[in-house]
């Protein structure tokens, strides 16, 4: 015989129908949703810094056109701003 795990309830409940401790279980539940994914966000920023470093190397050809270096320098630019906000 073979143990089955009880299956979850499927009737959904309105949060004031929660007792404390469901109440209680539910915040900490969210709470560590919410929170930052410090892996999640330091693999992203080295991820953001080596692109940056690629475009930065691509500045120094000289045979870029003056569209591709105002495209590259906003590009720069963009991702400067995305890595600022990941560390705020």
């Amino acid at each position: 015989m073979t143990n089955t795990p009880a299956q979850p309830s499927t009737e959904l409940k309105s949060i004031t129908g929660l007792n404390d401790q469901e109440y209680e279980a539910l915040t900490a539940a969210l709470a560590k949703m919410r929170e930052p994914q410090v892996e999640v966000q330091a693999s992203h920023s080295k991820m953001l810094a080596a692109v940056r470093n690629q475009l930065q190397q691509r500045l120094n050809n000289p045979q870029l056109s003056e569209e591709e270096r105002t495209k590259i320098n906003s590009d720069i630019a963009d991702l400067e701003r995305k890595m600022n906000a990941t560390h705020q």
